[in-house]
């Protein structure tokens, strides 16, 4: 499949179909917007690149991995706002993005994770695969950084995420980000440690708060920074240390 994004009709016809797919029990009334000429433009940039549509991702960063190699030659940030491609891609891989129950019901959720919302800084960050692929770019060069937010199941933001993807003060700093991998992050499982998510004593709420306070008096930046500041951190954090 040739990469194509949705125009302002498409990305509002997805809207509106995301609704018909849960009262349906079907992912079709969006998934077939994806063959209307009439809704769906050639990215010219764009336009020699094969989208794999039948690939499955076991993790966000997965998704990220792949798309990379697609568009890494391809000025990336130039689409970083373009909510017609962020909305087709979520559309291609929609049956991986939505939940379905054990009785077979589909449950989209909220729109934003979805259709990617440009006028909503809010909204914005939501998008199941816009922010965590930009985030994944931003650190291209060591994406280990990345491991705590975006090893994790592809329909799926936990709390430990909810908590982190919205903050450009903890997404922008490497020291934070290594500190969170060095916390919460089960190098051997691959995966975020088991009580890593909401206020509990040394969780990742605790971790923010600490991270506001500690930051009034220290600059911590580096990647090499995050030892010194999980150095100062309160007892209650280290049944997270190795």
């Amino acid at each position: 499949m040739k990469l194509r994004r949705f125009t302002e009709a498409g990305v509002e016809a997805v809207r509106k179909a995301l609704h018909e797919v849960e009262k349906a029990g079907d992912l079709a009334p969006a998934t077939a917007l994806l063959s209307r000429e009439d809704l769906t433009e050639d990215i010219l940039a764009l336009a020699d690149i094969d989208l794999d549509e039948t690939r499955t991702f076991d993790t966000t960063f997965a998704f990220c991995e792949y798309f990379h190699s697609l568009i890494k030659d391809h000025s990336p940030l130039r689409y970083r706002t373009d909510s017609g491609l962020w909305t087709w891609l979520a559309v291609v891989y929609l049956p991986q993005l939505v939940k379905v129950d054990d009785e077979g019901r589909i449950s989209v959720g909220a729109v934003p994770r979805l259709v990617y919302t440009i006028t909503s800084h809010v909204n914005a960050h939501r998008h199941l695969l816009s922010n965590a692929y930009y985030l994944y770019l931003a650190y291209a060069d060591d994406t280990e950084l990345t491991n705590v937010i975006l090893k994790h199941q592809i329909n799926v933001v936990n709390d430990l995420v909810e908590q982190i993807i919205s903050r450009q003060n903890i997404l922008q700093n490497p020291a934070m980000l290594q500190a969170l991998n060095c916390l919460y992050f089960d190098k051997k499982l691959q995966c975020v440690k088991v009580g890593a998510g909401g206020d509990r004593p040394g969780a990742v709420r605790r971790f923010v708060t600490m991270m506001d306070q500690l930051g009034m008096t220290r600059d911590f930046y580096e990647k090499a920074d995050a030892a010194e500041f999980m150095s100062i951190l309160p007892k209650e954090f280290d049944r997270f240390k190795e």
